[in-house]
């Protein structure tokens, strides 16, 4: 588990920035409301981080197809699922942190209608 999060390359460390800003925000609001809807645009934030890291590594990667002669559709493949693991960890972290910011809001009472 943890070298498939270490092969997402430098945009997962980025992602994983935000997971602690994340648990940093959801701690200090364990006993008073603390920057609540924080948690939820870095949740936001890193969901676009991942699926720009995706848009990146895509492009890379069919932009170097036509210069190699002899590719091998193994290696185009696992450079495909290795440029997913930022979108898919960015979309978890964006699902856990809108159900900590719910979870925050019901809390403290600060949902206004």
């Amino acid at each position: 588990m943890l070298e498939t999060l270490l092969n997402g390359g430098p945009f997962m460390m980025v992602l994983l920035l935000l997971v602690g800003s994340i648990i940093f925000i959801s701690v200090k609001n364990i006993k008073e409301p603390y920057n609540t809807n924080g948690i939820v645009l870095l949740g936001i934030f890193s969901a676009l981080v991942g699926i720009s890291a995706t848009y990146i590594g895509v492009n890379a990667a069919f932009s170097a197809v036509p210069e190699i002669s002899n590719i091998s559709p193994q290696i185009l493949i696992n450079g495909l699922k290795t440029s997913l693991i930022t979108s898919f960890t960015g979309g978890i972290i964006m699902l856990i942190s809108t159900a900590l910011w719910y979870f925050f809001i019901k809390r403290h009472n600060l949902l206004v209608v």
